[in-house]
């Protein structure tokens, strides 16, 4: 009985021993996969928000010197009533006046700086996009003028 019992110990401890190197390895092995996650994370955040910096150049929210030339008005609230001005435009039942292609409306627009604004357009012929000046004249009326307008061909 007690040759039973001893060898029940050793097995217990030689068990222990087997789940204690186990675990260790284990461990030592999920941190190390984990490090190698969080740096790819980290890379792939970095790279996000350099392409994202990189996009934002041209754009009147991030662009100094055109913020300084629109002095006295808030761009974060301009930005949204010149959108809807320019919006506006595809409530005529024959597209948008704007465009020179019968049946266009206007979909998504960005501000490129005090001056310009690039949209794309779609409708029944097709689909493209259109540079615009837009100047704010002294009564807050905001004007709009093609500057180039750029149609893309049909497949």
């Amino acid at each position: 009985m007690k040759k039973l019992l001893l060898y029940g110990f050793i097995f217990s401890v030689l068990m222990n021993i087997f789940q204690l190197m186990y675990s260790t390895k284990k461990f030592n092995h999920d941190n190390e996969t984990n490090e190698k996650y969080k740096a790819k994370i980290k890379d792939s955040i970095a790279k996000i928000v350099a392409e994202k910096e990189e996009g934002d150049y041209f754009s009147l929210a991030h662009n100094d010197k055109a913020i300084d030339y629109l002095e006295g008005y808030d761009v974060n609230k301009l930005m949204p009533q010149i959108k809807e001005q320019l919006l506006e435009y595809n409530n005529n039942p024959k597209g948008n006046s704007l465009i020179s292609y019968e049946g266009m409306s206007i979909n998504k627009v960005r501000f490129l700086n005090h001056r310009w604004i690039i949209a794309d357009f779609t409708g029944p012929s097709g689909w493209g996009e259109v540079i615009f000046k837009y100047f704010i004249e002294k009564d807050g009326k905001i004007t709009f003028e093609p500057a180039e307008i750029l149609m893309y061909p049909q497949n």
